[in-house]
């Protein structure tokens, strides 16, 4: 029998000023709550009315290692010299952190080092979220390691020398049901870093009461590469297809302009980024893949500046109905701007 179920993109404008401390950090977060809330179906009785499923965009935890020291950092110009200002007040802590983890990268061994930090204050703040607006949290992504201790485990240490872009998904009790780690890692932008990239066969679904939803964490959503030099690259739809899923999450994070035609890799694209995501994205897959099961797409698109890391975008919810794919809702603008901030919602049946 079909059952109604809201599902949401929280477009989210970021600034320094979000990662100041864990509370700052919530604080954000509450922002989106407390518009996700105004905007839910109730009850007479003031229950909420529907199962609400909300995904946030990538990177959303990505600058967590600010946390607690952003008045050291405010000066800088970019991204690499904010945590290079970071990682020099603890040297000690990244060279043991590079040691255990059998690593010469320099910018993983940092992220090896802040993680248990990071991974503490994602886990807390959107496990608390869930658990405040009663929600199934898609919770956009953070720079973490495997943890030693099991995927889903309280207790946390790095497993090994390799961070993965990581998303975690909560229920609405707030508590950690899934991990999903990005695969298709972006060319001259994820592998600088020295992020590992994710494996397909790990990708695993999360069930709810509204059936089974899988995470595909930004460009893991394209259905073809960016670049000739990507031998491994993989569709991922599929996938979760094969595994039954209705609905996919697809947290995003947009480097580039989203109106002009833009440049990567050295090559001058001929679309505008906002082209290149409907004719190679989410909407492209479900359009063109043979799909049996799902049938929505949520991409939650971030937005801002965080020094010289720029996101623009514009978030959407898309409905595939046989080979036909709709977009049921988009947000209105995407730009660096806090007035671009939105949150998508719409009732459809599963």
């Amino acid at each position: 029998m079909p059952q109604k179920v809201e599902l949401v993109a929280c477009q989210v404008h970021v600034t320094p000023d979000d990662y100041a401390s864990a509370e700052a950090f919530e604080a954000m977060l509450d922002r989106i709550g407390n518009k996700l809330s105004k905007a839910r179906a109730r009850l007479a009785s003031g229950a909420y009315e529907h199962p609400c499923l909300a995904v946030f965009p990538e990177m959303i935890g990505g600058f967590l290692p600010l946390a607690g020291r952003l008045d050291t950092v405010r000066e800088a110009r970019t991204i690499d010299e904010a945590l290079t200002k970071v990682a020099l007040r603890s040297p000690f802590r990244m060279a043991s952190a590079m040691l255990r983890g059998k690593t010469i990268r320099t910018s993983v061994g940092f992220l090896l080092a802040v993680a248990p930090e990071v991974r503490r204050i994602y886990r807390e703040a959107f496990s608390r979220f869930a658990r405040r607006y009663e929600v199934w949290t898609v919770a956009g992504s953070a720079l973490l390691p495997r943890n030693a201790h099991g995927n889903l485990s309280d207790s946390f240490s790095p497993a090994e020398g390799r961070v993965y872009n990581t998303s975690y998904t909560f229920n609405p009790s707030g508590r950690h049901v899934s991990v999903s780690r990005k695969v298709n890692l972006v060319p001259t932008v994820e592998d600088t870093l020295g992020l590992s990239p994710g494996r397909r066969g790990e990708l695993m679904p999360f069930s709810t009461p509204f059936g089974q939803v899988g995470t595909l964490i930004c460009y893991d959503g394209f259905a073809v590469p960016h670049t000739p030099r990507e031998p491994d690259f993989c569709p991922l739809l599929s996938h979760y297809d094969d595994h039954g899923c209705g609905v996919v999450a697809h947290p995003a994070a947009n480097f580039w302009p989203w109106e002009t035609p833009w440049t990567f890799g050295g090559m001058d694209g001929r679309k505008a980024r906002k082209e290149q995501w409907l004719d190679e994205g989410l909407f492209s897959q479900m359009e063109s893949a043979p799909l049996r099961a799902v049938r929505y797409g949520v991409t939650a698109q971030l937005l801002g500046r965080v020094f010289d890391s720029h996101f623009d975008g514009r978030s959407q919810i898309l409905a595939r109905d046989g080979s036909s794919v709709r977009i049921l809702a988009e947000a209105a603008r995407g730009d660096a701007s806090p007035e671009a901030e939105e949150v998508l919602l719409r009732v459809v049946e599963v």
